[in-house]
């Protein structure tokens, strides 16, 4: 019996893998195109490094002017890029932002534009009226938290975590609100966007009470008018980005520290300073205080790093108009998978404080993050908070050359103000006796005299009159 013929092998098959687009396809032709112009001169060269740059970056870009985080692009590219893309949209026929493209009625995908249905009607000051009129005002989606904040001056009913539901529940109902994301965040949907102009603008077309005795409605305040919070008036507040808020360092701090969390535009936490008593009708004032801290994982840093992020954030935190910025860094936990060498991850935090100048704080962990932060924050409130005129003694004693912490206390335990210590210099008649009053003050655990020297400097500067010679 003859055997069966072998089966001829299959033919080995590659699989290519497809390439994957450009996220800035229209910068990348432009870019091209003027590359092409310029050949044989020195302008071909601008145009190839700054392709190079924009091939590198994985994020799309809405304007030429977002494009200056890049390298090798600088304002005359960014300002022709800007040119080239409103003449692009006239050609086009639109001028909206391709946001204003994508939620389009003539695309398929989205929904429906209907107006609201003629049954439903809210009632004054309730609290469904209260969240639709907050989320017209908003450029961006809210998070729960902060919506029942900015809603409240707007209705009756106290608005808490617990108490909305049924409001929430019923505009999610009737399609016009709509929840995305994790933690989840609260925005209008098209036909919740057509009532909240209705309501807006009957709110501002409502006549003025007819009654005489009452006083007319206060004006809304400018945000961009210029104001001061004195100490007291104020609570310092912990914000907290929204993408950390399933992280474990919020998670710590809650209920230790007051924590917000929001949308942060640049840094992971920041602390403002939140009016304590608005008033009625107006919310809360608050002002950022000068501190800002970004948060980074030993995954996150080596994520960030091959991505291209950590050039951008670097960017963006010295280019935000706060004083001190801080970088908190991570130590990799025992086993913890890294996309890139623990060697090169150091390597960055160094450059990031000696080149970039910004100041790091390495950490143990999220533990350890989350008690540095609160230890920040108590200082904060000792700097910003009310002070005596102790208090500024003693930091005015601080600044002298020779006066550590424990002289500065041994000398405000005998002396509690500045006022005191000059009484005790104008009761001594001869100029020796000014110069030798501090110099027994006993110092320190040791109990050791102040000395001479530095009682003679301190006499010269609090006895004499007019500007020292």
């Amino acid at each position: 019996m003859a055997e069966a013929a072998a089966a001829p092998p299959l033919p080995h098959r590659r699989r290519h893998r497809r390439p994957r687009g450009s996220p800035n396809p229209l910068f990348t032709r432009w870019l091209r195109e003027w590359r092409d112009e310029a050949t044989g001169t020195r302008a071909k060269g601008v145009y190839v490094r700054a392709l190079r740059s924009l091939a590198r970056y994985p994020l799309r870009l809405r304007s030429g002017k977002a494009a200056a985080i890049l390298k090798n692009f600088g304002p005359a590219l960014c300002r022709r890029l800007d040119l080239r893309l409103r003449q692009h949209r006239a050609e086009q026929g639109h001028a909206p932002s391709a946001a204003v493209q994508r939620r389009s009625p003539e695309s398929p995908l989205a929904p429906p534009t209907r107006s609201p249905p003629r049954g439903y009607r809210h009632l004054p000051r309730s609290g469904a009226r209260a969240l639709l009129l907050t989320l017209h005002k908003s450029s961006e989606p809210l998070p729960e938290a902060e919506l029942l904040r900015q809603a409240q001056p707007l209705c009756d009913p106290p608005l808490t975590l617990a108490a909305p539901k049924g409001a929430l529940s019923a505009l999610l109902r009737r399609n016009l609100l709509q929840r995305s994301g994790r933690p989840p965040r609260y925005s209008l949907t098209p036909r919740g966007h057509i009532l909240a102009q209705r309501l807006a603008a009957a709110a501002s077309e409502a006549p003025p009470p007819a009654e005489e005795h009452l006083s007319p409605p206060s004006p809304t305040p400018d945000p961009d008018a210029e104001f001061e919070l004195r100490p007291g008036d104020f609570d310092i507040i912990l914000c907290a980005d929204i993408t950390e808020a399933n992280g474990p360092v919020p998670s710590l701090l809650r209920g230790r520290v007051p924590l917000s969390l929001r949308r942060l535009h640049v840094g992971d936490f920041l602390w403002v300073a939140r009016e304590r008593a608005p008033p009625a009708g107006r919310p809360p004032r608050e002002l950022a205080l000068d501190v800002v801290v970004e948060r980074k994982s030993a995954s996150d840093l080596g994520g960030s790093v091959s991505d291209g992020r950590y050039r951008e954030q670097k960017f963006r935190l010295s280019r935000c108009g706060l004083r001190h910025p801080i970088y908190l860094l991570e130590e990799p936990e025992k086993g913890e998978p890294l996309s890139l060498p623990l060697a090169t991850l150091r390597q960055a935090a160094v450059s990031t404080q000696v080149v970039d100048g910004f100041f790091v704080k390495r950490t143990g962990g999220p533990q350890d993050s989350a008690a540095y932060l609160r230890v920040l924050g108590e200082q904060l409130q000792q700097r910003y908070g009310p002070q005596t005129v102790g208090d500024v003694f003693a930091r005015q004693l601080l600044q002298l050359g020779g006066v550590s912490g424990g002289r500065a206390g041994a000398i405000l335990r005998r002396f509690p103000t500045p006022a005191s210590l000059m009484a005790a210099y104008s009761a001594c008649p001869e100029p020796r006796q000014r110069e030798a009053l501090l110099s027994t003050v006993p110092c320190g655990a040791l109990q050791r005299n102040l000395g001479p020297a530095l009682s003679r400097s301190l006499a010269q500067l609090y006895s004499t009159p007019g500007p020292l010679p």
